[in-house]
This record gives C-alpha cells, structure tokens and sequence, in this order.
C-alpha cells in the first residue's frame, strides 16, 4: 500500500489491535500490533516467520541484513537500494516484490520484498512518533529520514558496519547529513 494511504490506515488502530499487512511469497507475514509506548497510535511491527514465533524485527536488523546483503551482491545492491529510495518516497513496496525477488543475494536473513515491507511500516512508525504533532518532534523533515540516511549510509560502502550499527543503536545522533541526498 502507499505510505500516504498506509499512514491514515495504521492510525485507525485500536488498543492492542494486531494486523498482518502483508504477506511474502514464502508466507512470511509483517504484522503491527498498536501499543501507545511513544505516542497515542505509536505500533510495533513483528514477523510471523512460518514455523517460528513472531518476533519484533528492528532498523537493526534491517541494516545488518541490508549490508549482508550488499556485501553478497554489490550490483543487485545498489537495485535494491534505488527502490528503497522509492518506498521512503511513498511508493508502495508491493509494486517492487517481482523486481526484488530476481536479485540474487547469496546471503540474507530476510526475503528482499520482506525487507521493503517492514521498513516501510518502521518509517511509518517514525513518522508518526516523531513527526512535528509529536512530544519528541524530529530535527529531520520527514522524520522517517533518520531511517533512511542509516539505510543510504549502509547502501554507500564507506564505512565499516560496526561503526553504523553504534550510531543506530545508540540513537544519539543520525547518520551523517551526506546521506540526506537519494541514491542514483
């Protein structure tokens, strides 16, 4: 679904409500679950791996994932990073599955539409808890740029993952501002 359309729909959720929003090839489901932690319509977003409990996948993850998946496939990477850059504009992820699902990437945790799936409702999820209405509004306009600059940064190939994975984790600053610009 479009971010825009995906936005007003996510808000709608009720307390405790859980919904799968899309489901991958291999039955890989990407779920919320509305919690009201950081803000009144703040979700989680979960994984419902077949077979496996559901779990909570963080931007973490998905940047672990995303460089191993660069470092397997540098040229199917940058593909796959160009529509990253489509989904933060709002396009919906689902138009790219078939697109994705012919990149070879020899090592993964996640299917790549799975990746585009979650971090679509991850940048959702930080729009709504840090956009301008928030208690903790974001410096970055939008605010699901702080997801998307660590995503640039990993696609870029320029500095090590360890030193990513601190920034993000520590929440204590974005990535660095070069990474504001899209990917060509």
């Amino acid at each position: 679904m479009e971010m825009s359309q995906l936005t007003k729909d996510l808000k709608t959720l009720k307390s405790n409500e859980h919904r799968v929003i899309y489901t991958s090839k291999k039955g890989v489901q990407v779920a919320v679950k509305h919690t009201g932690k950081f803000s009144p319509q703040d979700f989680a977003v979960s994984l419902i791996i077949p077979g496996k409990p559901e779990f909570n996948p963080t931007h973490i993850r998905l940047l672990i994932d995303l460089f191993i998946k660069r470092e397997s496939n540098i040229t199917g990477a940058k593909k796959f990073f160009k529509i990253f850059e489509k989904v933060f504009q709002g396009e919906d992820p689902e138009k790219f599955k078939e697109e994705v699902g012919e990149i070879d990437f020899p090592m993964a945790l996640d299917e790549t539409e799975v990746n585009l799936y979650y971090a679509q409702l991850l940048m959702i999820e930080q729009d709504i808890n840090y956009g301008p209405d928030s208690k903790k509004p974001s410096k970055l306009s939008p605010p699901r740029d702080y997801l998307m600059r660590f995503i640039r940064w990993v696609a870029a190939g320029d500095t090590q993952i360890d030193r990513i994975i601190f920034a993000a984790a520590g929440r204590k600053y974005p990535a660095p501002e070069r990474y504001s610009k899209p990917i060509k």
